[in-house]
């Protein structure tokens, strides 16, 4: 009898037992807690601070060796998923962006679809299914968390909807493509330069077209291309503006990017 009821605890304890999920960037994390709360434990390859080839080795056997990967299909995953097939061939991999439309930009699909609330949505559905598929036992505590996350996604929406409609000027420079689904969203026109500094036979014709689109602010990723940014800027007077679509705190994260570039329009002489 106490062989079968130490068998049973034993069972118990390995269908209740946390399974670790690879992510990665912190915003992903945040988007599973939202669903799952601690249910997890979830490990962020790429968290802002140090680069995953810098990191020590019980960090990146604890990547190595976690249960599932979850991906967004992004371009800098790959790599990733390359390597944790090597280390770990039982590693499951799952994209948990698949079914959701994605543009083309510049000639390559964007897959950055997190800037986009109503996006968001579309992506937490898809958790929700991907993480009651991992905790089956779970599933009503997930879908209920899953709504509620919905709601506040809507509210979200209408929140930045706001605070966008306030700007009195919608033409910003940019380098890269991040950007792109929440520019969409709410009808702010991106206007791509190449990431290289300016040359001065450049000069009167960026100057010309950023009078005449209005551009007063150059947007980049935070903690890069600000000497690029600088030689743009500085020929037409413009903000430069830096923002990191990566961060934990996403709601945080995108209001405060709405409040950097919601200012009102500059008057030419």
């Amino acid at each position: 009898m106490i062989k079968y009821l130490f068998i049973l605890l034993s069972l118990l304890s390995f269908l209740h037992a946390k399974k670790s999920i690879v992510v990665t960037y912190p915003v992903h994390k945040e988007f599973i807690e939202k669903i799952a709360k601690d249910d997890f434990f979830i490990k962020v390859i790429e968290d802002g601070y140090q680069s995953f080839d810098k990191r020590g080795n019980l960090f990146k056997n604890e990547i190595y060796f976690s249960d599932v990967y979850l991906t967004l299909g992004l371009e800098e995953e790959k790599k990733y998923i390359e390597l944790l097939k090597k280390k770990n061939r039982y590693m499951k991999i799952i994209d948990v962006s698949k079914g959701i439309e994605k543009d083309i930009v510049n000639g390559k699909v964007n897959h950055y679809i997190w800037t986009d609330p109503l996006l968001v949505r579309k992506l937490v559905k898809n958790l929700y299914k991907t993480l009651s598929s991992l905790k089956s036992y779970k599933k009503e505590f997930y879908e209920t968390n899953h709504n509620i996350f919905l709601k506040e996604l809507d509210d979200f929406f209408l929140f930045l909807k706001k605070k966008f409609d306030k700007n009195e000027f919608y033409n910003i420079y940019v380098y890269d493509t991040y950007w792109h689904y929440i520019a969409k969203r709410y009808r702010i026109n991106l206007y791509y330069k190449e990431n290289r500094f300016t040359t001065l036979e450049e000069v009167p014709a960026l100057i010309e077209h950023a009078r005449r689109h209005n551009i007063e602010k150059v947007l980049i990723k935070e903690g890069t291309s600000y000497e690029q940014a600088q030689s743009l800027a500085s020929h037409i007077n413009a903000d430069i503006v830096e923002h990191d679509i990566t961060k934990y705190n996403w709601k945080v994260n995108l209001e405060a990017l709405a409040r950097k570039i919601a200012r009102y329009k500059k008057i030419y002489n």
